[in-house]
């Protein structure tokens, strides 16, 4: 029988240079057991790995928001983080049935795996939202984005679900010059798209300032229906293999060592 998913929920961690480090480690020192980890961060922009931080953010509008930018390990486009964007992350083994299932129809179908379930949470608060293959939308408007890693052992998705994040800081910022003629950024690009939340949605709260929505239980209620939407897709009906669990000490001294040899550095943040 498989091992069950280990759950590892918010720990209330919002250091980014932290969760990014703890997120590569996950992938890095993944063992057998598949994990799905629940995380936030502190407002920040986080970069693709390959993308140009001048071209895809406002530098001057980060500046004067306090807003600093990061950069993943995953590539993808830049996004908007606060503690109102829901953060969900899977690793799992290359050989897991969920895994071969899903990359046999290719990096789309990996990103189902978690854009389907988020989907499926969001319509039970009476969102109609669905996945499409870059990012999950209500209409043409985007709530949460997807991206992914594939090793050689293991594969991570780590996906976004914008909730009662500020939308006003999250337009100014991503609204970089962009880079004509860079070939790079041409091939790197952040697609532009307008974007929403579920406070949005649910009560047309535009939680501009970034601070508690409308419905301070909104938060937990998402994490639940995220949660059990997993557990149905991931584990059957009846099979509800998930416990919860923290970090395995490899993990975090794997992280403990991203964190001083890549995060940790400007360097990383400012590469091209």
């Amino acid at each position: 029988m498989d091992a069950p998913f280990r759950y590892i929920a918010d720990d209330g961690q919002r250091e980014p240079r932290c969760n990014l480090a703890v997120d590569e480690a996950l992938a890095r020192a993944a063992g057998p057991e598949p994990a799905l980890r629940f995380w936030r961060n502190d407002r920040c922009v986080i970069l693709g790995r390959f993308q140009l931080a001048g071209a895809e953010v406002d530098l001057g509008a980060a500046h004067r928001l306090g807003v600093p930018v990061y950069r993943r390990f995953t590539g993808g486009g830049a996004v908007y983080h606060d503690a109102g964007n829901l953060n969900v992350s899977l690793v799992a083994p290359r050989d897991h049935p969920l895994v071969e299932r899903r990359l046999g129809a290719g990096l789309q179908g990996l990103y189902g795996a978690l854009l389907e379930p988020l989907a499926a949470a969001v319509r039970t608060l009476g969102i109609p939202a669905g996945a499409a293959p870059r990012g999950l939308f209500v209409g043409g408007r985007k709530l949460g984005g997807i991206a992914a890693w594939v090793g050689a052992r293991s594969v991570l998705v780590h996906a976004t679900l914008l909730i009662d994040a500020d939308l006003v800081a999250l337009e100014r910022v991503l609204a970089g010059p962009g880079d004509p003629g860079n070939r790079r950024w041409q091939l790197t690009k952040s697609e532009r798209t307008p974007v929403t939340s579920l406070a949005r949605e649910l009560d047309g709260s535009p939680a501009a300032g970034g601070g508690s929505p409308r419905r301070p239980d909104l938060r937990a209620a998402v994490d639940r229906a995220v949660l059990h939407a997993f557990m149905a897709a991931a584990c059957g009906p009846t099979e509800r293999r998930i416990e919860p669990g923290g970090l395995r000490s490899a993990e975090r001294a794997v992280a403990a060592d991203l964190l001083r040899n890549r995060y940790g550095e400007p360097a990383w943040h400012a590469s091209g």
